[in-house]
């Protein structure tokens, strides 16, 4: 036993020196000819080499800058392969016979290009059947084996002529081929490392071959594996948009069958933590497939495929001609029980959302076909929603829509009419959205009621995210004649006002303003000796306001607003700008009698000379608020006094816009639009006013005031 341990230790010591002195006196460089030739050999392409080293275990070449030309009949400027590093494994016996065979290939860092001509044939395909240094035209087919191929950390650029796509590049790529032939089957093992969280990666195994001429035609067999793919990775990777607004954690398998050209896919994923446009879904997606495609005629057919959107099922079935450019679709979509809830929140990914503080639920069902182009898809088919309850923190019940139908035609969506209820207030309403393929879809609404209850305008209001109303509460009616229309860039918050037209007649009470206290900002214009309104209030009172207002594109014009304030009753023309929160308002106060008498009566007048009095012992005080709904600014509306006091026209309480809407018309016209407010200077160089009763006992004796020292009031 011992001595055969011995023969055998020294067996093992004199191939060990043999293979050392081997190494020591091999000369790798007359191999480099015979290496290159038995590639070009078997590639059918010209092939080069840099420096050559050789390793002994296992043992191999290392080539230096490989460089592998492509086929001249694709005109490419770039070499087929070129790799930093080759690694080329022989058959050790017949290497110190003398002869080369090539068992494996591995290149580190590899440049590949592959490339499909206009008629669908890619470069790779003539691997082994163009032509041989020396020959002017291939022979057949000449078989040949590499064992195994591998590929680390490759980067592959893709050329589609026949699409006319440009140029792609993709980086990171692992693959290993084993006993690899084009005229054979052989085994496929592909990695995709994707950028982001570490360990991300796009795997497929199976087997392929014999590689057919026209690629799609090549036998494959095999599954494509995504565990925890990042979608904003994988969009990174593919550098394509068809991933740009979407992100979650993607898992799931897909079993590829193909042969000749045709075969099946089938399989599964889920999207946990989706997101659209950054707005978390809150619930999963998954999906079910089984698909049939044709790579010759480019049909995709949807044998089967269920996508699930938390609770919600939607079916699809039908066929893709991804053939034609753009893809043509010929879709049947169906889903029952489809929860408004899940449906709302993916809405908002697409900026179509509620506010926060709003939720909504129902059911719907949906049966639509799908025609026309991937581009610009034609819908028909009937979406029908029953049981709708919006409700959030500002409703104190919810709004509800017992029943609604949207009709989708080819170019156009449509509701039937319906009706939106709110505690004892019915809204009549139809929705359309118009062109929904074009670039440019419009969205035309129109909603009326003979006398809505502003509590529930209100918040129905901030329910769709619309801010520009917060300042106001109240009760009262409003009898509403809306139409919504314009560009679908957004159907949330404030935006929505600016396609906003129609008119309301309203007829307020209790209604409460906040961000000024107008009663008490007239008071301090007038110079009145003490407030009206109370001077700790931050709001305005009103105990009733009617009048008629008309919408333009979100802006609210009145001519004949009249409200009653604790300090009289005013009356308002202008315009207020819903979206953008501006105010240009001209405001007649009117104060009653009781009132004037209380501050000084009719003989009082203010820092400012735009104070008048009527023949029924009532002031005048006409003011321009500006500003926005926040931040009103008050201040004396010089220009319209000037012309009251010209003309003689002194409104009284019962009609306080008398002639105001004439008399703005003219000062836009003569000020080309521009309004002018009292200039600071002048405020500054006026006195105060003289003591309200010396005024009052002045106007009975009727003596007469210095007019150098206190502006006249009117009488």
């Amino acid at each position: 036993m011992r001595k055969s341990q011995i023969l055998l230790g020294t067996i093992i010591a004199v191939v060990f020196v043999a293979v050392l002195i081997f190494w020591a006196t091999f000369d790798i460089n007359r191999y480099r000819a015979p290496i290159e030739a038995n590639l070009q050999e078997r590639l059918g392409r010209p092939v080069t080499f840099g420096p050559m080293q050789l390793g002994l275990f296992p043992p191999r070449f290392q080539v230096d800058k490989l460089v592998i030309v492509d086929d001249p009949a694709f005109e490419n400027p770039r070499p087929f392969i070129q790799a930093e590093e080759l690694g080329v494994s022989v058959n050790l016996l017949r290497l110190i016979r003398g002869s080369v065979e090539i068992t494996s290939l591995t290149l580190s860092r590899p440049q590949i290009e592959l490339i499909k001509n206009p008629q669908g044939v890619w470069n790779f395909s003539s691997l082994g059947t163009a032509p041989a240094p020396g020959e002017e035209q291939p022979s057949k087919r000449r078989p040949f084996s590499l064992g195994d191929v591998e590929i680390e950390n490759g980067q592959v650029a893709l050329t589609d002529r026949k699409a006319g796509k440009p140029r792609s590049v993709y980086d990171h790529i692992d693959l290993t081929l084993n006993d690899f032939g084009p005229d054979k089957q052989f085994s496929v093992e592909l990695a995709a490392r994707l950028p982001g969280k570490a360990g991300q990666e796009v795997r497929l195994e199976g087997t392929g071959g014999p590689i057919a001429r026209e690629i799609s035609a090549t036998p494959f067999r095999g599954t494509l594996d995504f565990n925890g793919t990042q979608l904003s990775g994988l969009q990174q990777f593919l550098k394509s948009s068809a991933f740009a607004d979407l992100d979650g954690t993607l898992t799931g398998t897909t079993k590829i069958d193909i042969s000749a050209g045709t075969g099946s896919i089938i399989g599964h994923f889920d999207i946990e933590g989706p997101r659209v446009r950054n707005v978390d879904l809150g619930y999963p997606i998954t999906a079910q497939y089984n698909v049939r495609p044709d790579f010759k005629s480019g049909l995709l057919s949807i044998a089967d495929a269920t996508i699930k959107l938390g609770t919600t099922p939607i079916n699809l079935a039908g066929t893709v001609d991804t053939g034609a450019s753009p893809a043509r679709l010929h879709l049947d979509v169906s889903a029952k029980g489809i929860s408004l809830a899940e449906a709302s929140r993916l809405a908002a990914g697409f900026g179509m959302a509620l506010s926060p503080n709003t939720t909504i639920k129902g059911r719907a069902t949906a049966n639509i076909q799908v025609r026309g182009t991937s581009e610009k898809p034609a819908m028909s088919g009937v979406i029908s929603a029953g049981e709708v309850e919006v409700s959030g923190s500002d409703m104190a019940v919810p709004a509800r829509i017992k029943s609604v139908n949207f009709r989708l035609s080819p170019t156009d969506v449509r509701s039937d009419p319906f009706v939106v209820n709110y505690a004892e207030t019915a809204i009549n309403g139809t929705v359309a959205f118009n062109r929904y393929t074009s670039k440019t879809p419009t969205l035309d609404a129109r909603f009326e009621t003979p006398g809505a209850q502003l509590p529930a305008v209100l918040a129905i209001a901030k329910a769709f995210g619309v801010r520009a109303l917060d300042n106001l509460m109240g009760e009262g009616t409003l009898g509403l004649k809306i139409r919504l229309a314009g560009p679908v860039n957004s159907l949330n918050g404030d935006q929505i006002l600016q396609g906003l037209n129609g008119t309301s007649i309203i007829d307020f009470n209790r209604l409460r303003v906040k961000g000024t206290n107008l009663s008490q900002e007239i008071s301090k214009i007038a110079g009145f000796s003490k407030p009206v309104g109370g001077a700790d209030r931050d709001f305005t009172e009103i105990s009733t306001m009617t009048g008629r207002l008309t919408i333009n594109n979100g802006v609210m014009q009145t001519e004949d607003l009249k409200a009653a304030l604790d300090l009289g009753t005013v009356g308002v023309t202008g315009t207020a700008d819903l979206a953008s929160r501006q105010l240009n308002l001209h405001v007649n106060a009117v104060v009653a009698q009781k009132v004037s008498e209380q501050v000084g009566g009719t003989g009082i007048g203010g820092y400012m000379k735009t104070v008048l009095a009527n023949d029924r012992g009532e002031l005048v005080i006409p003011v321009l608020v500006t500003g926005t709904f926040q931040n009103p600014r008050v201040s004396p509306d010089v220009e319209v006094f000037a012309q009251m006091k010209l003309k003689g026209l002194i409104p009284d309480s019962d009609n306080p816009a008398a002639g105001l809407a004439g008399i703005v018309g003219e000062v836009l016209k003569r000020g080309g639009g521009k309004q002018q407010e009292q200039p600071e200077t002048e405020q500054k160089e006026q006195k105060p006013p003289q003591n309200p009763l010396e005024q009052i006992l002045e106007g009975l004796s009727g003596k007469k005031k210095q007019p150098d020292t206190q502006p006249k009031a009117e009488e």
